[in-house]
């Protein structure tokens, strides 16, 4: 950044972080207003010519106004969590390697896949989860594995492993029923993808409430969206009503989970955390436990 060349009078302009300076530093830049940053002791300011003041001062103050991200992102939760996603990745592949793929005389999908008929006038409600542990062929899997796990990590990254399972077990499977009641009775599907794109959708709704603005509701459903049609709208036997419903389902839960936080002060810690993770856990071993006792 230039330093004020002209011998005037230099106003100090006092930031609230390093960042922040060299983010406000831009915003100068960008508007031609001459400045300089200057550090005192442990911390950087930004100087401008005395005359400059006002107008620097007004710009910084536009730039905050149209980003409220930027002073709304430390009211958020800012706890790091480290999840163990390759021992999980690790499992769905492991149940993938016993349940085989899907054909006409295999017993697993025939009790697990998702049907509507048997969901809505059987009252099969386990099939909502089942369904997301199978996978059609190894193309399915290591799709869902590869794309799956990376979107599975950023988001228990940030919520903690038990909340965001329970986020991707419940709302992946409300995806499932949303699809079913747009779909004919005799639809049927399986894939861990309806709960990827419900994380997706997790996501998405956690950064909008982390900008908390308008403009970032755009970015956050923009985001969204733009990895729904890039990923999950293909052609062939993709269920792209399922991945739209996961990722709708996924938005809401999102939301709700970050306001949680917000009153909270913090996502679950360790206990809540172990609790929720059993409670994601029961659901799909209960569901798989239930279908196979009947």
């Amino acid at each position: 950044m230039r330093d004020c060349e002209e011998k005037k009078v230099r106003t100090e302009i006092k930031t609230p972080g390093d960042w922040k300076t060299h983010v406000w530093s831009l915003v100068l830049w960008a508007a031609g207003i001459d400045h300089g940053i200057q550090q005192q002791d442990c911390n950087q300011h930004l100087v401008v010519q005395a005359d400059d003041f006002e107008r620097a001062s007004h710009e910084i103050y536009l730039y905050e106004l149209e980003n409220p991200e930027e002073a709304g992102e430390t009211n958020l939760p800012k706890q790091q969590f480290h999840p163990p996603t390759l021992i999980l990745m690790g499992c769905l592949a492991l149940w993938y390697g016993k349940t085989g793929n899907w054909h006409d005389y295999s017993s697993w999908f025939a009790l697990g896949a998702v049907q509507g008929e048997a969901i809505l006038t059987g009252h099969e409600w386990w099939r909502l989860f089942t369904g997301l542990t199978l996978h059609a062929d190894l193309m399915h899997i290591v799709g869902n594995l590869v794309i799956g796990g990376v979107v599975i990590h950023l988001l228990l990254k940030m919520t903690g492993v038990g909340l965001g399972l329970f986020l991707v077990v419940t709302a992946g499977a409300s995806g499932n029923f949303l699809n079913i009641l747009c779909q004919p009775l005799s639809h049927t599907s399986v894939g861990f993808s309806t709960a990827i794109f419900a994380a997706v959708g997790c996501l998405s709704g956690l950064d909008i409430v982390r900008r908390r603005s308008i403009r970032g509701t755009v970015i956050g459903f923009g985001a969204g969206f733009a990895l729904l049609a890039m990923l999950g709208t293909g052609g062939g036997n993709v269920d792209y009503g399922a991945h739209l419903w996961g990722f709708g389902v996924g938005v809401v839960f999102g939301l709700a989970a970050c306001f949680v936080a917000l009153k909270n002060k913090g996502f679950p810690g360790f206990w809540g955390q172990l609790v929720l993770l059993v409670v994601s856990g029961s659901l799909l071993v209960g569901s798989w436990r239930y279908a196979l006792a009947l």
